[in-house]
């Protein structure tokens, strides 16, 4: 299985942090829960007392997205029209955009072109210079580095990762899973632990340029846990390595899982 990401930082004028996360989860989530070839989504809207603390989260949220395989990215039918797809079924994304019409007629638009309609307003997309904080895409398969059970409440630090200089991608990755992993693996309070490696075939795909080379998961108790750990020699050290295996700055997100979309029960 295939999984990518895409992190956001929030429209800088459009809306309040309040109104931009409810909008989020509420209507763009469930919209474009509806891609056909999407298997699963979940979001992570950055947790609201999370901001100013440490660490510091540098992206109001990241969302991640499962597709079976690499051929459903590269060669994904044509999008539907909106009316075909989102159904009276889908009360409130029905409601939303389909009766309101609220991007063009939804017997003429496809879903692709209603969710970047949406999409536009919801997110800074400006093309200002610098980018590089706005920009994050990863096309990855899971690596488990440590195992463990994980509940809803639970909180997660999101950590999207480049290699530095030098490096080819195969050294990093070997690193990365290798000595880094086992580093991050004696983190207090850690319950579960999770890297996502670049596919190398994604590498070059101009439809789809890498941002990154790869993002990892840890879970934590709560938000107190993850302050904790963060300020923990264990977690000091595996920074002091990290020096020399990735490229700065990295970014970071600290949310709750907010599941759109399950897998179907074939996967699970």
């Amino acid at each position: 299985m295939i999984k990518r990401i895409g992190c956001a930082i929030k429209h800088p004028t459009n809306r309040s942090l309040d109104d931009f996360q409810a909008y989020w989860a509420t209507h763009h989530g469930p919209l474009f829960s509806h891609t056909p070839e999407l298997l699963r989504y979940v979001q992570h809207i950055t947790l609201v007392e999370a901001y100013g603390g440490t660490p510091a989260p540098t992206h109001d949220g990241v969302s991640m997205f499962w597709y079976p395989d690499m051929e459903s990215l590269n060669s994904a039918p044509t999008s539907p029209r909106l009316a075909d797809i989102v159904t009276e079924r889908s009360e409130d994304t029905y409601a939303w955009y389909v009766k309101a019409k609220r991007y063009g007629s939804p017997e003429e638009m496809t879903l692709q072109q209603s969710v970047s309609a949406d999409d536009r307003q919801l997110f800074d997309r400006s093309t200002e210079w610098p980018t590089d904080h706005r920009r994050s895409n990863v096309t990855a398969r899971e690596r488990v580095i440590m195992e463990g059970q994980t509940n809803p409440s639970m909180v997660k630090a999101v950590v999207m990762v480049g290699r530095r200089p030098g490096l080819t991608v195969q050294e990093f990755q070997e690193q990365w899973a290798g000595a880094h992993g086992q580093l991050m693996s004696k983190i207090p309070g850690l319950r579960r632990y999770v890297q996502n490696h670049a596919v190398l075939e994604a590498y070059g795909q101009a439809s789809r340029p890498m941002t990154h080379d790869g993002f990892s998961e840890l879970w934590f108790d709560d938000l107190a846990s993850l302050q904790t750990a963060y300020q923990s020699n264990e977690w000091q050290s595996a920074r002091s390595a990290a020096e020399r295996l990735f490229a700065q700055p990295v970014g970071l997100v600290i949310a709750r899982e907010r599941i759109q979309k399950e897998l179907p029960a074939e996967y699970r």
